[in-house]
């Protein structure tokens, strides 16, 4: 596939994103209500840098998570070309702990899966590598890694707890009928506490050793060793999933999901559960609104 033709979808792109350009509530505080209101305005003017620059703002002095504003962000990098940066904050919408609501979670995995489809063909065009899409088992660790099974594996401690002491109150009464029943929801909610937990557990350090991260730059060069001296091993596409294995003077050691390995500049990559870090803009917009 030549440029030309990846150039051609991008017109669709940012008509697609710009339609499900959304306007959060009026924030806590002056300073990010005003933040945001001049980044809406320049969205609204097209200005999607300007927008970027506010909205940044906005994020940056909230305190606390924002889907809307991660939206907000994603669209407007994807306005600009800039897939990277758009599936980093699509994908932090969609983070529960940023309490997206209906309607943002699902504007936001539309636009990410066209910000996808477009990285798919950049990443042709690059001669790059990009991640696969989630497997399965990606699926499965987020799950165990989440917040339900927490919560399930909480209250299943407490009614094992509360059916400990009841039984124990009527074994003193002398009530044996529902021993067996009894006994039966102990053994339940024992199992689901210990493997639910031990899971969440398992996962959730998982998580913390080797955190997933998004290649931020439109192509990345992946060495061998941490230094720009030493040799490309190869090349990898903007928006790319990665988990972070370790870090050493200003560089990072990255696994794709399929399994290769390199090291990449720091700042070429963010991992999801930080804090974004206010980044350049410095792209040409990939296609203008009609």
């Amino acid at each position: 596939m030549s440029a030309r033709s990846a150039k051609r979808g991008l017109p669709a792109l940012g008509l697609a994103l710009g339609l499900s350009l959304g306007w959060s509530a009026p924030a806590r505080a002056d300073v990010v209500d005003d933040a945001y209101a001049a980044g809406s305005q320049a969205a609204t003017a097209n200005d999607w840098a300007g927008a970027i620059e506010h909205w940044q703002r906005a994020l940056e002095l909230l305190p606390g998570r924002s889907a809307q504003l991660d939206y907000d962000l994603g669209t407007a990098y994807a306005q600009l070309g800039e897939l990277g940066r758009a599936t980093y904050h699509f994908e932090r919408a969609l983070q529960p702990e940023a309490r997206p609501s209906v309607e943002v979670a699902e504007a936001a995995r539309r636009n990410r899966g066209i910000v996808r489809r477009q990285a798919e063909v950049q990443a042709e065009v690059n001669d790059a590598r990009i991640s696969r899409p989630p497997s399965w088992w990606d699926l499965v660790v987020g799950v165990l890694a989440g917040q339900a099974l927490a919560w399930i594996s909480l209250v299943s401690a407490w009614l094992l707890v509360g059916t400990v002491v009841v039984r124990r109150w009527r074994a003193r009464k002398g009530a044996s009928e529902t021993r067996g029943i009894g006994g039966a929801l102990v053994l339940v909610f024992a199992l689901v506490f210990g493997m639910g937990g031990g899971l969440h557990a398992l996962a959730i350090s998982a998580d913390a050793d080797h955190p997933d991260a998004v290649v931020l730059d439109a192509v990345v060069d992946v060495r061998e060793g941490p230094g720009a001296h030493l040799p490309v091993a190869f090349t990898m596409q903007g928006g790319s999933h990665v988990r972070v294995l370790d870090q050493r003077s200003g560089w990072l050691r990255v696994r794709l999901p399929g399994g290769l390995e390199g090291w990449v500049a720091v700042d070429s990559i963010a991992r999801l559960y930080q804090p974004p870090q206010r980044t350049r803009t410095n792209a040409v917009p990939a296609a203008k609104l009609n």
